[in-house]
């Protein structure tokens, strides 16, 4: 009886000591299953979310990288707006721009032909007059080309009672004389100024002028007038004569 008795006691023990492992043991199992039974809800219910997510970055992505990343060739990379020259607005032309234009300049040519120095002979028309305009006399003429249209031309009677004549005129461009093939080119040019005399009582006037100027060759140009002296009496005298044309006087 006592080896039965001995037999049983470890078995008692054994019982004793496997129950307690055993409850706690149905008790972790019982723990995870309950753990473990919703995770497959969990993430049955989150995998939509998770597409729904990587779906937005998709579309998302072409517009982000379009707005980021720059487009070759345009003004963010491209070099050329960094060499190229700046752009210099047109000047704009005031008024002290178009007087300048019309400076004068001593000498240049005019519509009319050369500027020109040369001598003439003057016929006097006027019965006793009063300077040298009026008689027959040597005389030395000259044209100034001060604008493109408009010229000075001193000239000096020379005689008895000399007399200077200052006018100003306005040069008309050339005009075709004659029914030849090569017509003969004339430069009419009319105006007035002031007739100095010369004499024991100097004096001074007006005196108006018209004639043409004809060119002969590229050096020679040859000349007409009829002026028309206001001095002591009216003074009426024909100047014809020949110049030689020059350039200018590079002021």
């Amino acid at each position: 009886m006592n080896a039965i008795f001995t037999q049983r006691i470890p078995s008692l023990v054994k019982a004793v000591v496997l129950a307690p492992l055993m409850a706690s043991l149905t008790v972790a199992v019982q723990a995870q299953t309950v753990d473990i039974v919703p995770a497959p809800d969990v993430q049955l219910s989150a995998q939509p979310t998770n597409d729904l997510l990587v779906e937005r970055l998709q579309n998302k992505q072409p517009a982000s990288l379009t707005s980021e990343v720059p487009t070759p060739g345009t003004t963010t990379t491209a070099s050329a707006p960094l060499t190229q020259a700046p752009v210099v607005p047109p000047a704009v032309e005031t008024s002290s721009d178009r007087i300048a234009q019309v400076l004068v300049d001593p000498g240049q040519p005019t519509i009319g032909g050369s500027s020109y120095v040369g001598v003439a002979g003057n016929i006097g028309l006027s019965d006793n007059g009063s300077t040298a305009l009026g008689g027959g006399n040597f005389a030395i003429i000259s044209k100034i080309g001060l604008t493109n249209t408009l010229s000075t031309r001193p000239s000096a009677v020379l005689g008895d009672n000399a007399v200077i004549l200052i006018p100003v005129t306005y040069d008309f461009s050339f005009q075709p004389v004659g029914a030849f093939t090569d017509p003969l080119p004339i430069a009419p040019y009319v105006g007035g100024g002031v007739a100095i005399s010369t004499g024991e009582d100097s004096t001074f006037g007006a005196v108006l002028t018209g004639g043409v100027d004809v060119p002969l060759t590229s050096q020679f140009t040859a000349t007409a007038a009829l002026n028309v002296a206001f001095v002591d009496s009216t003074d009426i005298g024909i100047l014809i004569g020949v110049g030689y044309n020059f350039g200018g006087f590079g002021l």
